[in-house]
């Protein structure tokens, strides 16, 4: 297991406590067991980083297996989940039913059987995106609100008291007032001032309070994402898009949020396929691969055994907007986590029966074609996916 090691010293900048390893300072410094006998390997962590990059970086310096990516990545996910930056609190500790890495806090590759080495397809588990600074937007959205007079003294107040309920990120439990202050600006601004509030409301996607209080009367969050063109193309910031794809992703993990998901498919997917062939950022092409990815699971585990023709036509038309992402010669979609992340989601439909997989296949041998020759599918995790895609086609 991994262990949170590492002296204490003061965070430059913010105050908090951090560690230091090799003179630099981290919000976490892990321990990794890799063989019996021998010190543990030190892999540091920033909340500022994605925990994929950790994990790459970690395995490629130490000269590791990339069998082991997925899983380490996870662990460090998991093991942080609910930290915010500057925040040096232990990661909460889990029992053993729900964390199958134990309660030693350090990491032994391999102690999982279903880790290195094991499939990795259907997916079963939904992927949220929960990063930025939302403290930090909730104070930019305060302090322009406070000039123009845009939002009453209550919905400011409101507000305020935002940035300590995201200290939980599983769930920050907002109240409708304050998703309706930060919808107000999402909807109202300019487009270029949206940006702080739609990055809010996409980490708040991942609470039910969020589903309760955005689809109370005759709409939902899609409809308005929709209305208010916060995923138009070619907007003057491109991270309206950005948050807007997150905060859809996002909803796959509540129940109630799932349900908005799984009504508004088309709509949805209307929506975002602008940005499946011409993605305007790295970030975009990740979050709609993460979306895509999202639909695949849920449409491989609401799948009944007589291969319903409903989730068929859905993951025809889900599978066409995955090619023309896999396939797109734009710099954005070839994003390493992006590509990973867009195979894994035509990884998962191909499960869903033989049916679909023979309707499929021909042309899917040609988008793997196309996806394989690129840069970044060359990572060895992603190596090993397109070829357990390739044993699904057999």
């Amino acid at each position: 297991m991994f262990e949170q090691i590492g002296t204490v010293v003061s965070g430059e900048g913010s105050g908090s406590a951090k560690k230091e390893l090799d003179g630099k300072q981290y919000d976490y410094v892990f321990d990794i067991d890799i063989e019996e006998g021998k010190p543990p390997l030190k892999l540091p962590y920033n909340l500022t980083e994605s925990p994929w990059d950790a994990a790459r970086k970690f395995l490629e310096a130490n000269k590791l297996p990339m069998t082991y990516y997925e899983q380490v990545s996870n662990w460090i996910s998991d093991n942080t989940k609910g930290a915010s930056i500057g925040q040096s609190s232990a990661p909460t500790q889990q029992t053993q039913a729900s964390d199958p890495w134990g309660m030693e806090r350090r990491y032994r590759p391999g102690d999982v059987s279903s880790g290195a080495g094991g499939r990795k397809l259907p997916q079963r588990s939904f992927v949220s995106i929960v990063e930025g600074n939302p403290a930090n937007a909730i104070k930019i959205i305060v302090e322009k609100a406070q000039s123009s007079g845009d939002l009453t003294s209550d919905e400011i107040t409101a507000l305020q008291k935002l940035p300590d309920q995201l200290q939980n990120k599983n769930d920050p439990h907002p109240t409708t007032e304050q998703t309706e202050a930060l919808l107000k600006v999402a909807t109202t601004w300019p487009q270029k001032a949206r940006v702080p509030a739609i990055g809010v409301l996409a980490v708040l996607a991942v609470s039910p309070a969020f589903i309760s209080a955005t689809s109370s009367g005759n709409g939902d969050i899609t409809t308005t994402l929709s209305q208010a063109d916060i995923l138009a193309p070619k907007q003057e910031s491109a991270n309206n898009v950005v948050h807007g794809i997150r905060l859809l992703a996002n909803l796959f993990k509540t129940e109630s949020g799932l349900l908005i998901a799984d009504g508004t498919f088309d709509q949805t997917l209307q929506l975002v396929r602008p940005f499946a062939s011409d993605p305007e950022s790295a970030a975009q092409a990740k979050a709609l691969a993460t979306l895509y990815l999202n639909y695949a699971v849920q449409l491989v585990a609401q799948a009944p055994s007589g291969e319903s023709q409903t989730r068929e036509a859905r993951a025809e038309v889900l599978m066409r907007d995955i090619a023309f992402m896999l396939e797109s010669d734009s710099p954005h979609a070839a994003d390493a986590d992006a590509l990973h992340r867009t195979l894994a989601a035509l990884g998962t439909l191909i499960t869903l029966g033989d049916n679909f997989r023979q309707k499929m296949k021909m042309g899917i041998s040609g988008t793997l074609h196309l996806a394989g020759s690129k840069p970044a599918a060359q990572r060895q995790d992603t190596k090993d996916l397109i070829a357990e895609i390739r044993d699904e086609l057999r």
